[in-house]
């Protein structure tokens, strides 16, 4: 019997030309994507690990300043007391239900996707540039949808800004 094996690969923190809006009084800050591979990680096999440079049971507060730094360092000229958002319970509700779904799909491939948070938090908007499967869209841009986050803090206030996110689905038989 061959063994069946999911694993998630790949959570890219960066944006792509969103422009950050904070108080009125302040400049606007302009965050944009890096040109490089992004150095986050994690390896979720059928049973959800915490294999991660970032920890996907932490908030972004529970952090280290070093792992907040991991994050920030994916958003250009990000300011040292500007932060991006960041899902409210973790990383770990995501990847769980992302996992599920692709446990039915069984397809190989990434999926890109990025989600618009607004100054309050909420998701409201979801642009998918690539996925392997339409089952897999469906189910993570609603899950995205569904997840509070903390919102962008851009000039000391809560602002709008991306949460882009990128897993790359291995299938081993």
């Amino acid at each position: 019997m061959a063994l069946n094996r999911c694993v998630l690969v790949g959570l890219a923190v960066a944006l792509a030309g969103v422009q950050a809006r904070g108080d009125d009084a302040l400049p606007s800050a302009e965050y944009i994507i890096k040109q490089e591979q992004p150095t986050l990680g994690t390896n979720i096999p059928r049973r959800v690990s915490e294999a991660s440079e970032i920890p996907i049971n932490r908030t972004y507060a529970q952090l280290t300043k070093e792992e907040q730094q991991l994050v920030k360092s994916q958003y250009e000229a990000m300011a040292d007391g500007d932060e991006p958002p960041f899902p409210v319970a973790g990383l770990k509700p995501i990847y769980v239900a992302i996992t599920k779904v692709h446990r039915e799909v069984m397809e190989r491939g990434e999926l890109s996707m990025h989600a618009d948070i607004d100054a309050g938090g909420n998701v409201t908007g979801v642009a998918v540039y690539h996925s392997p499967d339409p089952k897999i869209t469906r189910a993570a841009a609603n899950i995205l949808v569904l997840t509070k986050f903390k919102p962008a803090v851009c000039g000391g206030a809560p602002c709008k800004m991306g949460f882009p996110l990128r897993i790359v689905f291995k299938v081993d038989l």
